[in-house]
Parts: structure tokens; sequence; C-alpha cells
């Protein structure tokens, strides 16, 4: 009976070796879970953070975070640029008498044949959309190189 009892005695430590283990290994991922989470919420601030700088020295740069801002502007003007293009090429009415979507210029609307009305006169130039000849992307304003492939625009 000693061999069983012993027997009995080491399963018994084994079984609550293993318990203890799986609960070191729960607890941890939950503590790393926890990590992760505070360290997202930290990164979000960060983020906050560096807004609210920008927004508060955008005109007035302290000098620690100047080319940053300086970076972001940039940034912006870009967007800017993308999407005043961007409506440019997409600028559509709709056919007074099928709905159908119609560009500016159209004199018939190509699903119902209807005539159209002449558009009012526009009294700035429509800038025209240019496209870079390597990768088809629109080109902003004058620039001098493409900026989405990098080519240099003649």
């Amino acid at each position: 009976m000693a061999i069983y009892d012993n027997l009995k005695d080491k399963l018994t430590q084994t079984s609550q070796s293993a318990v203890s283990r799986v609960r070191d290994l729960s607890e941890t991922v939950r503590l790393n879970t926890e990590i992760g989470d505070i360290e997202n919420q930290i990164n979000d601030l960060y983020c906050k953070m560096g807004y609210e700088i920008y927004v508060a020295y955008k005109d007035r740069p302290i000098e620690e975070v100047k080319g940053l801002i300086s970076e972001v502007t940039e940034l912006h003007e870009r967007i800017e640029e993308s999407k005043q293009l961007i409506q440019a090429m997409q600028a559509v009415n709709t056919c007074p008498n099928c709905g159908n979507r119609i560009k500016p210029g159209m004199i018939f609307c190509s699903s119902c044949g209807t005539k159209l009305p002449e558009s009012e006169e526009v009294e700035e130039p429509v800038e025209r959309v240019a496209f870079c000849s390597k990768c088809g992307a629109p080109i902003v304003g004058d620039a001098s190189f493409c900026m989405s492939c990098g080519e240099k625009l003649e």
C-alpha cells in the first residue's frame, strides 16, 4: 500500500504543480494584455498631445518641434490639393430628364439623349488637370515631380 500512497502523493503534487503553472501562465497573459492596453492608451495620449501642440504652436512654432510642425502643415496642404483635384475630376451634375450623371461640357445626356441646358460661364478659368506620363497620377499645381512615383515632369 505504501507504493500506492507514494504514487498518489506524486500524482497529487504533479497535478498541483501543473495547475499552478497554468494559473501563472493565465495571469501572465492577462498582465501582458493589460500592459498592451495601457501602452495603447499612452500612445493615444501622445497623439492627442502632439495634435494639441501642433494646433497651439502652428503659427508660432517652438524650436523643439518646428520641423515637425512644418512637415504636418505641408502634409495638410497636400491633402487639400488632392481633395480639390478629386472634386475637379468628379465634377458632375445630373440630367434634368433622367437623373443620369453628366459631366461639365456635355451637350446631350448620354443616357436619354436630352439636350442639356448650357452651363453658366465660370468667372475663373477651370484649372486643367494634368496626369503623370509614367504612372497616371494627377499632377498637383505646377509641381516639378510626380507625388506618386517621383518622375520629373516636363
